[in-house]
């Protein structure tokens, strides 16, 4: 079976959020506006950091949009993409 790309950066970057999330977590109380900022703030980044990536992909025709209309924001889903909303390109 040959490895999706899109599924691959979307699972290591939602892992990487959750690692950075526990850390804050740590020192701050979960329901404290502090942690809702930078949980907010971090989520957006990393979505839209992943976002401009796939649009890259997409665009030079490695990866395309996933048929099930999965999307980045709603987090993992099984599904070929795992959630990420992009397919390996068939001719890949």
């Amino acid at each position: 079976m040959k490895i999706q790309i899109a599924s691959e950066i979307f699972l290591e970057q939602l892992n990487t959020m959750k690692k950075i999330l526990d850390l804050i977590a740590f020192k701050t109380d979960k329901k404290s506006d502090i942690y809702k900022y930078y949980k907010q703030e971090i989520m957006n980044y990393f979505y839209n950091s992943m976002k401009r990536v796939f649009k890259t992909l997409e665009k030079n025709k490695i990866i395309k949009q996933c048929s099930k209309k999965c999307s980045l924001r709603k987090g993992y889903s099984n599904c070929k993409c795992n959630g990420s909303g992009y397919i390996n390109y068939e001719n890949n």
